[in-house]
């Protein structure tokens, strides 16, 4: 059976359809039975062959056996090849095959488990028109309120990812806050783990559509109580933790301790801590197995001991008990259902949220990570998390790697004396007024062109450059649409090709402006109320530039225009950028992890005074 399994997994379906049918014949245990047939099913699906595939799973089903529980065994098989191997054909071809075998005698809950897992993975593998589908019929056929919060969520997330169906993206932001209070209301005392993490994640699209922080903060902080409470975790006892003069423990959980975002900018913390006062842990999941990270290398290299996990919550949570650590730090916030159930379980007798997104909101979080900057003064007001400010910045880098660029003007039809604009974002963040206000720049400033990049359905995203350009009477030909680089390295490197970078509103860039700052380019960012409009802000402060920074529609068009139309002050701020690498708190990680470490004492302190 291992045989059959392995060849299975490494993808060779053939030998492995050969060894699954030469197992039926000398087996006698019927469970085993039921699997060999469901992988068969599996091997000769992937061989083109539907119609035994559907053969071969019916034979799996007996009087002990339902046509649902066939269903969730295939499903979860869809997911390993989706969250494992990113292999997202694979798993489209399972449950497309699903909804065609016996859909009239499957329950309602599995039509639409199906039709959920599909909208995600078409998403994921860039099928933005079948992911739509999808997502509109789960939309149309979700029965429970927990189930029309969740089909709303996944539409909205297709549809800001291909970035360009405003209207429809308003109209169903707006019922989805209307449901969530709906929700908030009926306060339910008997939502199910699965109802519970597909919850948790519902209010994520509100700050990509308005900097409305007080109104979107508190519908979090009671949509995610809910969540809380529906799990009914037991508290843990913290007696024992600590004693003695033993450094404190840190734990950092999260499934980006990579070569994403949040690896990129968290990674120099490892670094720099202190050792001799606190041991380093690090819980890592959603990892794909065999595979070279060297981000998540570099991190587990400078942890006391540092774990890869795959999706299982109570694995993750059992491991972080057993370390008994005193201070748990989520990089995740929301983006996760994963992190958010393991934050929920209060494994610590301190829980602090920092860096990956604002925070999540949950009751069993005590501190939210920021700086003077990055939240308004009054932000307290609607935080559930005592909100930490630390003296400079909420982030700080060693630097950025960058290899040799390879974009130039000339290949794209750029005179060399023109002024080019950039922005490298996903259509999410690619609202329409802002996208108004970059055209309105590009229009003020003779020869100047815009370069435009990020994921999003490209076809749609060039159409809806090209007509609000022409709604404000700039022709589409100074437009480019630039192809996502193949590394991070590369794609810093041809930043260098911009004058200036237009940063995006209500949801700014944060990595993406750090790497701008990086590479000392000028960038003009509209300053907002909430944490997603506030990134460039608290970044350009600490690296010590004021040029570029906005407080209205206005003053953004104005930056833009004169950082477009002015040369030397575009060197002034590039030479201050230059100079900043040797002295502002952005670039000084050391610094930062000081600070950092400065908190946690005093945050333990007050632990033990209570």
């Amino acid at each position: 059976m291992d045989e059959a399994y392995e060849l299975f997994w490494q993808f060779k379906y053939i030998e492995a359809e050969a060894v699954f049918q030469n197992l039926i014949a000398i087996t006698d245990d019927i469970a085993s039975i039921r699997s060999i047939y469901r992988y068969i099913g599996l091997c000769q699906l992937f061989q083109g062959q539907s119609a035994n595939a559907q053969a071969s799973w019916l034979l799996s089903i007996d009087q002990d056996t339902s046509l649902d529980e066939l269903f969730i065994f295939l499903r979860n098989i869809a997911t390993e090849f989706g969250h494992k191997f990113n292999h997202y054909d694979n798993s489209i071809i399972i449950l497309e095959a699903l909804q065609n075998t016996a859909p009239h005698d499957i329950s309602l809950a599995s039509k639409l488990d199906v039709l959920r897992d599909l909208a995600r993975f078409y998403r994921a593998a860039f099928r933005f028109n079948e992911a739509m589908n999808a997502a509109k019929s789960y939309v149309q056929s979700a029965k429970d309120l927990p189930d029309k919060i969740f089909a709303n969520y996944l539409l909205l997330h297709v549809l800001l990812q291909c970035g360009t169906q405003w209207e429809e993206i308003l109209e169903l932001a707006s019922q989805q806050s209307t449901l969530i209070k709906l929700l908030i209301a009926e306060s339910p005392k008997n939502l199910s783990h699965k109802e519970v993490n597909r919850l948790f994640s519902s209010g994520f699209h509100f700050p990509y559509i308005e900097d409305c922080p007080q109104a979107n903060r508190t519908l979090q902080n009671k949509l995610l109580k809910i969540c809380h409470d529906n799990l009914g975790y037991h508290q843990l006892s913290f007696a024992n933790l600590q004693k003695g003069n033993r450094p404190l423990r840190i734990g950092y959980i999260s499934h980006c301790l990579g070569k994403h975002s949040v690896g990129w900018l968290s990674r120099w913390i490892f670094k720099h801590h202190d050792h001799d006062q606190f041991q380093i842990y690090g819980y890592s999941f959603l990892d794909k197995p065999n595979s070279f990270d060297s981000v998540k290398s570099f991190i587990a290299g400078y942890s006391d001991k540092f774990y890869s996990f795959g999706y299982d919550a109570a694995e993750i949570a059992e491991a972080i008990r057993k370390d008994q650590i005193d201070i748990l730090v989520d990089l995740d916030s929301i983006t996760s259902d994963v992190c958010c159930d393991i934050m929920s379980m209060k494994l610590a007798p301190i829980q602090v949220s920092w860096l990956g997104l604002d925070a999540s909101g949950l009751p069993t979080i005590d501190y939210f990570i920021a700086d003077p900057y990055v939240l308004p003064d009054n932000a307290q007001e609607y935080y559930s998390e005592k909100i930490w400010r630390l003296p400079n910045t909420y982030i700080s880098v060693d630097g950025f790697e960058v290899l040799f660029p390879t974009r130039h003007r000339d290949q794209l039809s750029i005179p060399s004396d023109a002024v080019v604009y950039f922005s490298s974002q996903g259509g999410c963040k690619r609202h329409p007024e802002t996208v108004r206000l970059q055209m309105q720049i590009l229009k003020a400033v003779p020869n100047s062109y815009f370069l435009i990049k990020g994921d999003a359905d490209q076809e749609e995203i060039q159409l809806f450059f090209r007509q609000i350009a022409e709604s404000e009477g700039v022709s589409g030909d100074r437009l480019r649409f630039l192809p996502m680089a193949p590394t991070e390295a590369e794609h810093r490197a041809n930043i260098d090709i911009a004058d200036v970078v237009l940063d995006t509103y209500p949801y700014n860039g944060a990595t993406t402006t750090m790497e701008t700052l990086w590479m000392c380019i000028p960038m003009v960012t509209k300053v907002g109320q909430q944490f997603a409009a506030r990134n460039s802000y608290t970044m350009m402060m600490n690296a010590g530039i004021t040029e570029g920074i906005a407080w209205s529609d206005q003053e953004y068009v104005d930056w833009g225009i004169r950082l477009g139309t002015d040369e030397n002050l575009r060197k002034q701020v590039f030479w201050k950028l230059k100079e900043s690498k040797r002295t502002a708190p952005l670039w000084n990680a050391k610094q930062f992890t000081r600070d950092m470490e400065k908190a946690y004492k005093q945050m333990w302190e007050l632990y033990l005074q209570q």
